[in-house]
């Protein structure tokens, strides 16, 4: 029990301590839930519904991870988007993060939309559990960087950047009203991030620090409770290296991977995925 209690102790110490936009995507996404208790138009109103997003209800494509359809939704949700959020986003600092959720939101959305507009279905998509799969296949691939395989014996195996994958079947089968489509897009987006495909899509570091000066001369930055700026995020970029075998190491180059920066941090990933609902 030390080591239950002790697992215990460094949740409570997690969720007490995130940094900035996490805590504020958080406590956003808790409010509104709160706040549909007693005028569920809201739920509606933000919810992405593909005959409506691509007219005048664009603003869905930026709003739809927010609502949740139920307490389950949200605490299952909640609890799989904390760690790997707080942890993208003391790897790349708050200016960064924000930048990297518009990405993980609008391009999954917009797919969505047309993909749901082709097909003639008007099921809607609500809840944050396509930005846990964006996050988790990011990470997976990291993770690959330097331990190539997850084994749950010594004859089975599996590459650890297919872990979200395995996941993703495993939501699917577990969860069967989850929206499957729309894990599945925040997943292809989360590979196309990690692998640099979307590097055009993220802020320019010069953006990012003018951003930090701005809020600065403001008196701003000092006040944002852990408020992650880019100097003291711990980056390590990562670049899709064709010329490296799979699996075996080359130098500083990882078997899928390598990195801008020598340095590389602990594996983050989210003990379960949060179940992303549609909408009839």
């Amino acid at each position: 029990m030390p080591k239950l209690s002790s697992q215990l102790g460094t949740m409570k110490d997690r969720y007490l301590a995130l940094p900035f936009v996490t805590l504020t995507t958080v406590i956003t996404i808790v409010a509104v839930f709160v706040i549909s208790l007693f005028a569920p138009d809201i739920t509606k109103m933000l919810v992405l519904l593909p005959e409506a997003s691509l007219g005048a209800g664009v603003y869905r494509m930026f709003t739809y991870p927010i609502p949740h359809l139920g307490f389950l939704h949200l605490a299952f949700n909640v609890f799989a988007l904390v760690p790997v959020l707080a942890a993208f986003e003391e790897e790349v600092g708050s200016v960064a993060t924000i930048g990297s959720l518009l990405v993980f939101t609008v391009l999954p959305g917009i797919a969505y939309s047309v993909l749901m507009t082709i097909f003639g279905s008007s099921t809607g998509l609500a809840g944050s559990s396509g930005w846990v799969f964006s996050l988790m296949s990011y990470f997976a691939l990291k993770d690959a960087a330097f331990r190539t395989s997850i084994y749950l014996t010594s004859a089975v195996h599996f590459p650890t950047w297919a872990a979200p994958i395995l996941t993703l079947f495993a939501v699917a089968i577990l969860l069967p009203s989850s929206s499957f489509i729309g894990h599945a897009l925040g997943l292809a987006v989360g590979y196309a991030y990690g692998l640099g495909y979307l590097n055009m899509l993220k802020l320019p570091q010069h953006l990012v620090l003018k951003i930090e000066s701005k809020l600065s001369s403001l008196h701003l930055l000092q006040s944002l409770p852990r408020f992650v700026s880019d100097d003291i995020a711990s980056k390590h970029s990562l670049v899709f290296d064709p010329n490296v075998e799979p699996g075996v190491p080359s130098g500083g180059s990882s078997p899928v991977l390598s990195h801008n920066n020598a340095s590389v941090g602990p594996s983050r990933s989210s003990s379960f995925i949060g179940q992303g609902r549609t909408l009839a």
